[in-house]
């Protein structure tokens, strides 16, 4: 039987993890299958990862149940200043094979954290993106930040369409028979994706690997 979500996620103790929105994770799904105290306490022991496993580990004296140990993860991973939170978000960045969604989410942990505004979500989320996905996205206004999440997404699709990302692009398979669409038909169709993405504004600069697609417009 499949576990309900929030019984199975662990914990790392990673500085982008939510302690809290874990714990209660955890304790709601526990309730959906009206497990004992003592059941979810072992359930939580399973969970911990990494350093937070280790951490578990060097505790003296050990937590006896579930409400000692939730107390004690919260005063150990879930209490951090805004000075913190700023410090935190300045060290994420877009790894060279991480998605855009990813990226993302490690930097919503601390938005949320830190109740971020919405102007500054967009600049944190913009300056650390990878370049060549950046420079397409700078040249238009996004009304928020999950409107600029989704723009960055999809100019992170055509470029991946095109081979120019260091991961392999998200693809149907195509059905045994069916030809191959040539490589003009499919810059012909990123070059209209590009353009409704800009709405009719092809940038004056853009990155020189990817200004091919601009050629015929």
């Amino acid at each position: 039987m499949t576990s309900p979500q929030g019984l199975d996620d662990l914990f790392w103790g990673r500085e982008y993890e939510d302690v809290t929105d874990w714990a209660e994770r955890l304790t709601m799904a526990a309730e959906v299958r009206d497990l004992t105290p003592d059941k979810l306490f072992k359930i939580a022991k399973l969970n911990l990862h990494g350093r937070a496993k280790e951490w578990f580990r060097r505790l003296q004296p050990a937590p006896t149940d579930w409400t000692e140990l939730r107390t004690l993860m919260v005063q150990k991973y879930g209490n951090i200043d805004a000075d913190d939170i700023r410090m935190k978000m300045d060290a994420i960045k877009q790894e060279p094979k991480e998605r855009v969604q990813r990226y993302f989410e490690r930097l919503d942990k601390f938005f949320r954290k830190g109740q971020i505004q919405d102007v500054e979500q967009r600049r944190r989320f913009l300056a650390r993106l990878r370049p060549e996905i950046r420079k397409l996205c700078v040249v238009r206004n996004f009304a928020d930040i999950e409107e600029l999440v989704g723009g960055a997404i999809e100019v992170e699709r055509v470029l991946g369409e095109l081979g120019e990302t260091p991961f392999e692009p998200l693809r149907e398979e195509q059905d045994e028979g069916v030809a191959e669409t040539s490589m003009e038909h499919q810059v012909a169709n990123l070059n209209n994706t590009l353009i409704n993405f800009f709405k009719g504004g092809v940038p004056n600069s853009i990155p020189s690997s990817s200004s091919t697609l601009f050629n015929e417009c």
